[in-house]
């Protein structure tokens, strides 16, 4: 797992003026001449201690060997990543079927599904920025376990009624079960590595996230047969399968998972929070556009999919099956990741969703099957190349002291995002029928198109500067890392 040390190094006798000053620009992009030196602060410096900083250490831990900011770095991902897996494989064993349950056994009409599906969505982005600086304050294990025993319940209350206002309740608190998931797991990953290693580690994360979203869809079947093959009891044994796998991830991750000791110091410590448009640099908003225009056209798929290829008369095992030829080339999101720790992270990231963007146009100019096959395989693997990469690249010009807080925005403008693709999605698939897959193509293309240029202007500067970020300041006070502190304080 373990990857080489990024390209391009300067010296490390160049002084940080110097540094700031080949960048061009005092203060990161988008600043708007406001200080922002304090977001980097996590404690008071030492200096003497500050000579013993690893080179490649980022500012979230000091470096242990392999580039893991602690001793059992490794162990600690393969239990989140376990645990992820859990949970994808109960969601994804729903996932592909819930439309098709909701008109068929609960009699829901298209807008019913719309706003059920919508529901979700309202969920994290309310939640999401809260969860996210919840977690800077009173740790990430208290969030990821809550968050997974909620979502356990909240899959489990579908057996209980076939009410569709009910359904709006428990994809809310589904919603808000990711919301305090994911942003909290994200900061987590990034606090138990460094920028050797944390591009890859998001790709284990994802590959063990859509191994479980793999594994579901093939489990449904047997499922929906075992519940009898028709009725609503072959659905019910979709939600119980899903809620019992919620609630052993939960009982893994409250027994297993540790939190890092120098993020622990970090957040006992006296530091003025920051208000959250403060952590809106230029580059941030511009991952955030293109994850939340990627996340737009999500929205809208996840309403119309099934029912499209339904229309066509496609069978639920041909359905189940577009969703594992999406999810299978994501098992490759390590390899990703790889790629992304020793190259360029803002190339992948980009051509990945740039490609993502270009496939929803497959999707409207034929209806051959095997055409649709390989336009999701094509598209698993462009994902596979630009998440990891994203979300490296997110840490690396993100605060360290509150990527938390950076982590939950992101998923608000992601969620966000998708609510608006649900909404819309009735109508416009009303209108206009599968077409409606090219209006999400060209969506996702101009929010490439737009933050492209922006996140190769700060990439040339995190490059070849080898400073966390362009708004690294001569004087600043250093990052979490920068004392001398061993990598086996971390242990436990």
């Amino acid at each position: 797992m373990d990857a080489s040390a990024p390209p391009s190094r300067l010296p490390e006798r160049v002084p940080r003026a110097v540094i700031a000053g080949l960048c061009g620009h005092p203060r990161r992009p988008g600043t708007s001449g406001v200080d922002r030196t304090h977001l980097m602060t996590y404690h008071t410096p030492n200096t003497d201690d500050d000579a013993q900083r690893r080179p490649d250490d980022d500012g979230l831990g000091p470096a242990a060997d392999g580039g893991w900011a602690v001793p059992n770095g490794r162990r600690q991902l393969f239990v989140v990543a376990a645990a992820d897996f859990v949970v994808w494989a109960g969601g994804g064993a729903i996932f592909p079927y819930l439309p098709v349950f909701l008109q068929e056994e609960a009699g829901a009409s298209l807008w019913w599904i719309g706003v059920i599906a919508a529901a979700y969505f309202i969920g994290i982005f309310a939640v999401s920025p809260f969860a996210g600086r919840l977690s800077d304050r009173v740790g990430r294990k208290p969030l990821l376990v809550g968050g997974t025993l909620l979502y356990g319940v909240s899959t489990l209350l579908f057996i209980t009624t076939t009410e569709p206002a009910l359904f709006v309740l428990f994809r809310l608190l589904e919603g808000v079960s990711v919301a305090l998931i994911v942003p909290a797991g994200q900061a987590f990953v990034a606090e138990i590595t460094t920028d050797r290693n944390r591009s890859q580690a998001y790709g284990w994360w994802t590959t063990a996230q859509f191994g479980g979203l793999l594994i579901g869809p093939a489990l449904a079947w047997p499922l929906y047969e075992l519940g009898g093959g028709e009725g609503l009891w072959a659905f019910y044994s979709i939600f119980l399968f899903g809620s019992a796998l919620s609630f052993l991830a939960a009982a893994a991750l409250a027994a297993l998972v540790h939190e890092p000791r120098h993020a622990a110091r970090a957040r006992r410590s006296a530091v003025t929070r920051p208000p959250l448009r403060s952590l809106l640099t230029a580059p941030v908003v511009a991952i955030l556009l293109i994850v939340a225009t990627a996340e737009f056209t999500m929205g809208a798929w996840e309403v119309v999919w099934s029912i499209w290829l339904d229309s066509q008369g496609r069978s639920f095992a041909f359905i189940g099956l577009t969703w594992i030829a999406f999810s299978a080339p994501m098992l490759l999101s390590f390899l990703g990741g790889r790629l992304a720790d020793r190259h360029s992270r803002f190339a992948l990231m980009t051509a990945g969703f740039a490609v993502q963007g270009l496939l929803w146009f497959v999707f409207s100019l034929t209806e051959i099957p095997g055409v649709y096959i390989a336009a999701m395989v094509v598209g698993g693997l462009a994902f596979a190349l630009a998440f990891p990469a994203k979300q490296g690249l997110l840490v690396q010009v993100s605060p360290p002291r509150w990527l938390g807080s950076v982590q939950g925005i992101e998923q608000a403008s992601m969620q966000g995002a998708a609510f608006i693709g649900t909404l819309t999605a009735p109508v416009v698939y009303g209108a206009i029928g599968g077409w409606i897959f090219a209006v999400c193509g060209a969506v996702a293309l101009s929010g490439v198109a737009v933050a492209a240029p922006i996140l190769r202007r700060e990439w040339a500067c995190v490059r070849d500067g080898e400073a966390r970020n362009c708004a690294d300041l001569p004087g600043a006070e250093p990052e979490p890392g920068a004392s001398g502190a061993t990598a086996e304080a971390d242990a436990g």
